[in-house]
């Protein structure tokens, strides 16, 4: 008492069923948002390379020159999202309201994944195109850092006093890499959907991430 030392939690033994069934609905909430997030994301590894290819360099054909330039430039781009992702870091504890963070900052991402095919195809003023890729891949570092910092803070306040934190967590981390199973699966379904345009999967992974910012608004924040 004297050194204000919080008593410990005491942990009963329990399987991961049990922990799921007893899991508290910000777990559940934040999960949902995570699953629009991940998703999107996995279809930005999957489809921006023949996205760019195809908008800005006019090439569908995976073995030509255009295609593994437009490749190597995507490369760039994605040096340009973790800029992005740490300026965006500075700004993002400045909210009040950490959902209202969290929300604005996967729309930010969402927008800027819908806009690749715009900015790609775009010349302004006789700049290239692919130097205007800059502006949504920036965008979309903005998602990436409230995606790496805010569910986790989430969740571990949300368990605060429930135990099994360590295992807690773990479960949690199924929530990155189920999306990206499902999506996955259905990416090529989607796909074509789409018209088997790749370019059209940036505006999927944009309207992804802004259900998954909708999505934020159902979470329940544990008071301090």
């Amino acid at each position: 008492e004297y050194n204000a030392v919080k008593a410990e939690v005491k942990e009963e033994k329990a399987n991961w069923f049990t922990l799921l069934k007893n899991a508290p609905s910000t777990f559940w909430k934040v999960g949902l948002v995570q699953f629009f997030s991940w998703a999107a994301l996995l279809y930005m590894w999957n489809y921006t390379t023949g996205a760019v290819a195809e908008v800005t360099w006019h090439s569908t054909d995976p073995t030509s020159a255009a295609f593994q330039e437009a490749g190597n430039w995507v490369g760039i781009m994605f040096a340009v999202q973790a800029l992005g992702s740490v300026l965006w870091a500075v700004i993002l504890p400045r909210f009040s309201n950490p959902k209202v963070g969290y929300a604005v900052s996967l729309l930010i991402g969402g927008l800027g994944f819908a806009t690749i095919p715009f900015f790609g195809s775009l010349d302004i003023f006789g700049t290239s195109a692919q130097w205007l890729l800059c502006i949504p891949f920036l965008m979309i570092g903005a998602a990436w850092a409230a995606m790496l910092a805010m569910p986790f803070t989430f969740v571990t306040n949300a368990l605060e006093g429930y135990g099994h934190m360590g295992a807690y967590l773990g479960l949690f981390n199924g929530t990155i890499c189920v999306p990206q199973i499902v999506a996955a699966l259905l990416g090529g379904v989607i796909l074509s959907l789409v018209g088997s345009a790749q370019s059209s999967m940036m505006v999927v992974a944009g309207v992804s991430l802004c259900i998954a910012a909708i999505c934020v608004f159902g979470i329940k924040l544990k008071k301090a």
